[in-house]
């Protein structure tokens, strides 16, 4: 079977906003639903890593350019992903999936901006509202919310745990 560049000229090019359909990660692809209502639009992962994102979910939308692919049309290049309100998720514990070891009904609420995260070290920190100490952000509560990473200067709103070593982050929502 020969492998040939499919050509795609300017001409070819639409954009659009249209709904997640859906997306597995796993998989790395997933399929949009125009407004229109038309056939779907397959999306690979790299179109949105390319945007910086790397999860989206039913509902969420995106706005993107499309043109024509293989098997029909695809999206080329992710220019927004607006995510639906989403109830926030208990974060898992650093050992494998375990309950938490806290209640949740007894965190402290708190709004700030995000410092710093490091995707890599899989922490980061939060500037807190109320002029506290820093906030510690473990990558395993963005996980829950559906990120991956967060840049600095993203206004969030934390449900909080303390301890000796400060205080924790252990729901996250980032405010619009």
């Amino acid at each position: 079977m020969e492998d040939t560049e499919l050509e795609i000229t300017e001409a070819d090019i639409e954009r659009i906003e249209a709904k997640v359909k859906w997306y597995n990660p796993e998989k790395g692809y997933g399929f949009l639903i125009p407004d229109d209502e038309s056939n779907d639009i397959f999306m690979h992962f790299s179109v949105l890593d390319a945007a910086g994102c790397r999860r989206v979910e039913e509902g969420d939308r995106i706005v993107c350019d499309i043109g024509p692919g293989r098997r029909g049309r695809q999206v080329l290049r992710v220019l927004e992903v607006k995510f639906v309100p989403r109830e926030p998720r208990l974060a898992a514990g650093y050992i494998g999936q375990r309950s938490p070891t806290f209640d949740p009904e007894s965190l402290e609420e708190i709004e700030g901006e995000v410092k710093w995260f490091n995707p890599l070290k899989g922490f980061g920190f939060v500037y807190p509202n109320d002029g506290g100490r820093d906030i510690f952000l473990h990558a395993s509560v963005l996980r829950a919310a559906g990120y991956e990473s967060l840049e600095p200067g993203i206004r969030v709103s934390l449900k909080v745990s303390s301890s000796e070593r400060g205080r924790e982050a252990r729901i996250l929502a980032v405010l619009r």
